[in-house]
């Protein structure tokens, strides 16, 4: 048999071989849809809604930004204003200030460099920060990265209204997170470390400078490459400029004289590690599912973080991470909230409903029952049905 005899004979038989599998039916099962992301049913989208465009009428506030997502479905929607300013209606999907939340990232990111070896909760923060930092923080010897994240330390927090207010009065000029930093040292120790609980901002900056040392690069960045592209959180990002990009939330509060206090394009950098992310509902439910479900760190970190510090009470405080129960709503709910001037925010997870819940309020400009009055309503539909209110 001549060689280009043979190489035909190759080709059609390859041919073949090919062809037949081309038309063999596929036997692998193909994966299940993801009921989660199902729309609710209509009566459930139309109450929901309700409750929303109720509790911005009844309460003042100019708008709100809020996503639900069940095992069997996801509502995503907004109600009101995005700014009350120009009357631009909110619209699902609008970016935000998420103010403290970002506390619960920096905690994260500490998880994953002690679980990388890199560091331990135990620490003293003397091994991480410059000796000459140290020498300013009383009891900075003794004082451990754990004390930090639940509040602990006995360290001060800095007056956020003067420095928010200054940043207001001079919108150009950032004021640098040292300064609060300053302001939190100065005014400490409030008790021995380990002996009581004061939430304080400045505990958070100090973790975002142990990152930098012990992931050998910026804090930022170890948390977008760790945390936020691995989850797929394309809508968040620290704050560090004086204006928020794409169609976002106002922070708006009223001012003297019927005037309106618009702190959306303030620098946040003050707040580093504390309270400095921009991001949605969406992405903050997709993290914290994330976080639930063990994709960013260990079941056994996590439960760290849930752990309420005895110090901390009612606040069920742990690492970064509360757990809290609700009694109009009578059920539980574990996250964090956030609050900057003009915006508030609540990021849950309900565990005996597997189910979280965001939502962002844009005016902090409000009393603290208008906010627990429109949880309430959103919790107690989340957990029975009920229209509060609703006869």
């Amino acid at each position: 048999m001549s060689e280009i005899y043979r190489i035909l004979i190759i080709l059609i038989v390859v041919a073949a071989i090919i062809s037949t599998g081309c038309t063999q039916p596929v036997t692998s099962e193909q994966p299940a849809a993801d009921k989660g992301q199902n729309p609710p049913p209509a009566q459930v989208s139309a109450d929901l809604q309700h409750i929303a465009d109720t509790a911005i009428r009844d309460t003042g506030i100019p708008g709100m930004q809020i996503e639900i997502a069940t095992p069997q479905w996801t509502w995503n929607s907004a109600a009101g204003n995005a700014s009350p300013v120009t009357g631009e209606p909110a619209r699902a999907g609008m970016r935000f200030l998420i103010a403290s939340v970002s506390k619960t990232f920096t905690s994260v990111a500490v998880q994953k460099l002690a679980e990388e070896g890199k560091l331990s909760l135990d620490d003293p923060i003397a091994r991480w920060l410059p000796p000459d930092l140290v020498e300013r923080i009383p009891n900075g010897h003794v004082i451990t990265v754990r004390q930090l994240l639940d509040h602990t330390s006995g360290i001060a927090d800095y007056d956020e209204s003067s420095i928010n207010l200054q940043e207001y009065q001079h919108p150009d000029m950032p004021v640098p997170y040292q300064t609060g930093l300053d302001q939190g040292i100065n005014a400490s120790p409030l008790y021995p470390p380990g002996t009581n609980y004061t939430y304080s901002n400045v505990n958070y900056i100090l973790l975002t400078l142990i990152v930098d040392k012990a992931a050998g690069v910026p804090y930022e960045d170890y948390v977008t490459r760790t945390i936020l592209v691995p989850t797929g959180m394309n809508d968040t990002f620290f704050q560090h400029t004086n204006h928020i990009p794409g169609p976002h939330m106002s922070a708006t509060m009223p001012g003297a004289n019927g005037t309106i206090m618009d702190f959306t394009d303030l620098y946040v950098l003050f707040d580093r590690g504390a309270g400095d992310l921009v991001s949605t509902t969406a992405d903050l439910n997709r993290f914290h599912r994330a976080l639930r479900e063990g994709k960013l760190i260990s079941r056994a970190s996590l439960v760290q973080m849930e752990k309420p510090t005895p110090q901390s009470g009612k606040t069920g405080y742990g690492l970064g991470y509360a757990t809290e129960f609700v009694a109009p709503a009578n059920l539980i709910v574990q996250g964090h909230t956030g609050g900057y001037p003009g915006s508030y925010t609540f990021w849950y997870y309900l565990p005996e409903k597997d189910t979280y819940v965001t939502f962002n309020l844009n005016s902090a400009g409000t009393s603290l029952d208008n906010l627990r009055i429109i949880r309430t309503a959103v919790l107690t539909y989340v957990n029975n049905g009920t229209v509060v209110g609703r006869t």
